[in-house]
Order: structure tokens, then sequence, then C-alpha cells
């Protein structure tokens, strides 16, 4: 990214970040310019390949590590009649995974049981005791899903008792691997299948691909269109906030299209519950539709949400989805709580770590990521378990490196897990002065080398006259946007807002004005720019131009993420 100085305004946003230029200046009033500028900086041409995404073009499941033996070994166990038990996971990914793992294999004709672990009991990861429960019911293969690869004691208890144990995961492991039947795992150093970028149920999703080319091979293959699992395999990947270009974009923009069209029968409920009535997109996911299916492992169990995810009933769909709403906005009540508290314990403090017995596990490691957006340095929030340790959860902010952060505080952690954003790890209540103190030390030492992380890059600046509709139905050929592929960010300079209207929920809408034209402008609740935008006022706006299909029948509107006042 190019400096400030390069023409953008010099004051910090209302947001208290500093505009830079993601690639080279461009500022033009021509829609067509920017347009053909775009294709440049992102090496494209309108006729490239990634703005029609094929499933054709998915890579051949066996090019993963370890695929053959996985596959093969299910594919025994369907023909045998073999008894298969699923270990989920507890959040979006998990439970969207285990949902896909037992459609399609019971669809297959198998018995296929789960469990999925709770979140404040039982931690993430497959239990010993889940594994000698499986194993006493009669089971004899077991499939993980977005769990497993750090798991030694459960993968060496199921050797022990002849369960056929294979891995599915996407985590980093340890330059050790579990004792399992077959570790799928794109992250594993001789692997790098997907570019490391899937999820975990996509990983299961490319193993039932596998499974199903092998039983089309023996004149098998089930009357089951692995296509029907595309919702859920969409909406595990964006709430776990991977990367959407490759793969990755292939699988979503093709979920996308059965979220719109052909949901499952929970993920329709689901949508009907959260009155999502316009076109599914992957902010719909991010912010309607996976929150509500995280809400079952935070507030209550995540076997709700996998519940509602594998069912064909309607009826228990519905029940299911109204039972996530209410977690969810049980969910929200509490974290705003648990944020408050949070913060009026850390008055004053030095160091962003805190913990409290009466908190609730579901939501410290929200509260701790509200913490590191506001104070603009990572935070530490902690519950206590039934142990009375501390459990704690982590949450850093661009330019810090969380998993890091962690390593420097190991002597204080009985364990601990993590990556550059978030983490978490369990500390000995005796432990947690050496913990904050540990924990403060790593902070500074990143924060000095931190250099103003606080920066909003900004793709182009444009006239309003370029606010034009085609321009903006052209962006929309880049969705589905999400992580690494950021939806363009553009800003309006020195406009003033000529209409100002309120409405509910804390949208605010705008009408902005240059002396001769005039764009729509919508301003969403939660990102603090409301008390300051008012009617009258010169300002610079940097947001995201599109299509209103909403309420503006096709119109453009721009939509504002922040903005320089005139003069500050």
């Amino acid at each position: 990214m190019t400096p400030a100085a390069a023409g953008l305004p010099e004051q910090r946003t209302i947001r208290g970040m500093r505009l830079v230029w993601r690639h080279a200046p461009l500022c033009t009033d021509d829609p067509a310019v920017a347009w053909q500028e775009i294709l440049r900086v992102r090496g494209l041409q309108e006729s490239d390949a990634f703005f029609s995404p094929r499933l054709s073009e998915l890579p051949d499941p066996d090019d993963m590590q370890d695929m053959d033996r996985a596959a093969s070994r299910l594919v025994r166990a369907l023909q045998a009649h073999e008894k298969i038990h699923v270990f989920g996971d507890f959040d979006a990914d998990g439970v969207n995974g285990t949902a896909i793992l037992l459609e399609a294999l019971r669809a297959a004709g198998a018995e296929v049981s789960f469990s999925i672990p709770h979140r404040a009991g039982d931690g993430h990861g497959i239990g010993v005791e889940a594994v000698e429960q499986a194993q006493r019911a009669g089971i004899t293969l077991g499939l993980s899903v977005d769990t497993g690869s750090t798991c030694f004691a459960a993968s060496r208890r199921a050797a022990e008792l002849g369960l056929d144990l294979i891995i599915t995961d996407h985590h980093l492991p340890e330059s050790t691997l579990p004792e399992a039947f077959a570790v799928l795992n794109p992250a594993r150093a001789d692997c790098g299948f997907a570019d490391r970028r899937l999820c975990g149920t996509g990983v299961a999703f490319f193993l039932l691909m596998a499974v199903w080319k092998r039983l089309a091979r023996a004149g098998e293959k089930p009357a089951f269109d692995l296509r029907r699992l595309l919702d859920r395999v969409a909406v595990a990947t964006v709430a776990d906030v991977m990367d959407l270009v490759g793969v990755n974009r292939i699988l979503v923009y093709h979920g996308l299209q059965r979220l719109n069209h052909a949901p499952s029968v929970g993920m329709q409920a689901l949508l009907e519950v959260a009155r999502i009535s316009k076109s599914v997109d992957a902010e719909t996911i991010g912010f309607h539709l996976a929150p509500r299916i995280n809400a079952a492992g935070r507030m209550q169990h995540g076997e709700a949400a996998m519940r509602l995810l594998a069912t064909e009933d309607a009826d228990e769909a519905r029940r299911l989805a109204m039972e996530l709403d209410a977690a969810n906005k049980l969910r929200r009540q509490v974290e705003a709580d648990v944020f408050r508290q949070a913060e009026a314990r850390l008055q004053q403090a030095q160091v962003l770590a805190v913990f409290d017995a009466d908190w609730h596990a579901g939501v410290v490691g929200l509260a701790a990521g509200r913490l590191a957006r506001k104070y603009g340095r990572p935070a530490a929030v902690g519950f206590v378990t039934p142990d009375g340790d501390i459990r704690v959860s982590l949450r850093g902010r661009p330019g810090f490196h969380v998993g890091d952060i962690l390593n420097a505080c190991a002597s204080y952690l009985e364990g601990f897990g993590g990556h550059a954003g978030a983490g978490g790890g369990t500390v000995r209540r005796q432990q947690w002065d050496g913990f904050c103190a540990a924990f403060g030390a790593a902070v500074e030492q990143q924060a000095a080398r931190v250099h103003d992380h606080l920066c909003l890059a900004i793709d182009g600046e444009l006239g309003l006259s370029a606010l034009h509709g085609g321009l903006a139905e052209r962006l929309g050929r880049f969705e589905p946007w999400g992580q690494g592929n950021r939806p363009f960010s553009w800003l309006l300079r020195d406009v003033y807002i000529a209409e100002h209207r309120a409405l509910r929920g804390g949208v605010l809408r705008l009408k902005l004005g240059d002396g001769r034209r005039s764009c729509n402008a919508v301003v969403f609740q939660g990102n603090g720019l409301n008390r300051h935008l008012q009617q009258g006022l010169r300002v610079s706006v940097i947001g995201r131009l599109q299509v209103d299909h909403w309420q503006g029948n096709g119109a453009v509107q721009f939509i504002v993420e922040d903005a320089v006042l005139a003069g500050t």
C-alpha cells in the first residue's frame, strides 16, 4: 500500500483510521476508467474464469494427502454395513460438516451416529470418553470433522480399541500427526491441497466426493446429489472466515445459489426465522445465519444446530430454528453485559486481560473481540471452569499475532492454541498474575514493531458522475466478497449531506451532493458514524458502491463505512 501523503486526506477518519492507497492512486469521474483499472490491479480480464466459477474446476479430491486410504476405508464400511460415528465440533464449521456427513452417508445406506462436545464442559476436540462410548456402541469407523489434528490421546485410544479413526480437519497440526487411520488436513506439511484454504466442512465435502467417485466405479453410486450439500459448505466456509478465492470461491458461489434457489429444509427454516427475504449473499451468512448457528454451541449445546442442519422434517426445522434464534438473542444480551463489566473492570488497566467466575463461556471470546476493536490491541477475557481454572479467549487486531502472544505466555498456560487473529488457553488461578504480566509484555513487544496498523485502504477516489449502475453491476461480479476477496473501497471527497433520514434499526439514509450531482447513501447501525453525519455538513466519505436491489429498483447507492469531517 502506498502512503497517505499521495493525495488522500491527512486527517484521521471518524473511526480513527489513516487513509492509504491500496494500489497506485486512482482518481476518476469515468466509470469505464475505474473498471479497467480494477481489472488491471487484480490481474484479471473480463473473460477470466474468476467471473464464472465452475464446479468442474474443483481439484481431484485424491490429490489430498491420505485421501485414497480414507475414502477406500469409508467405502468398505458402507459396503459392509459397519456402524459409523462422526465426532463433530460445536461451531458453525463443525456442525455443518457433521450435518453433511450424516445426510450423505445415510443416503448411501449407512447407520451413522454423531457426538458434539459441550463448549464449557468438554472444550474443543475429540474426547477419550467419546471414543470409548462409540466403541461400546459397536462403532468400527469414526470420522472427525473440523477437529482431531491435535487429539493425540483420543486417536491413540481409538487405535487401542480397534476403532479406525479418519480425521478430517483444517487446523494447523503439530509436527507429529496423531495415530489415526488417516489424517485429511490440507494444513499438513506434506499436503497443501486447495492452497490450505478449506474449512473443516470443505475437507469433509471432498471426502464425500472421493467416496462417491469410488462407489460410481463400483456401480454402487447412491441416488444422492452431493450438490445438495453446498448450501451448508458455503455457510461453514464464510462463518469460519476462510479466504474466498480459488476452491472456496467455487464452493461458496454455488452454495449461495443453493441457498437462494433450493436450500436444505433446515437452512430454509433459518432464513425464515431470520426474516431474510432478499437475495442471500456472503454478508447475509456472516451477519444473520452464522451467528444463529454459533449461538447454539455458545449458549446451550451445538447439537441443536447440527440437528437443524441435517433434518428433513419441516416442523422440526422450524422448532429448532426458533430455538437458535432465541439463543442468539440471549447471546447478544449476555455478550453486551460481559463486555460492559469487563470494560469497567479494566478502567485504568495497562493490560487488557480480565476474568470472572460469573461470565458465560460462550461469549468471552466475543467480548475480547469487542475490547480489541475498541482499544486497538489484543485482549484476553476468561471464565472459570468447574475445576476452578480460568479458560481464557484471546482476540487480536491487525498487525498483532495472537498465536505468538500465546507462545510467549506458554509457561503460564496448561494448554493453548491459536492463530494470528484469535486463540485461547487454560490458566491456573495462582498463575493469573504471571499470565497477565507475560501477556502484557508480549503485546507491548509486538506493538513496538507494529507500524501504524490502523489504516484504511482505498482502491480509488470517485467523482459522483462515476457512481454509475453499470460500474456497480460489474463490481458485483466479484462476489462473493469475503476474506481474501475484499469489497472495493472508494473515497467520495468533499460532498455535502443534502438529506438526512434516520430509519428503524439505527439505519441512516443520506443524499450526498457536490453541487451538480447527487447520490443515495446508507449508513448501517454499529459503525459509530450516525451522530457525526448531520444534514448540511461537508464530508469525505469512504465505502462501497452497490446496486440497491432492496428499495432502489436497481439504482446505485453508496454504503458509508467511514468518513472524514471537513476542517478536522
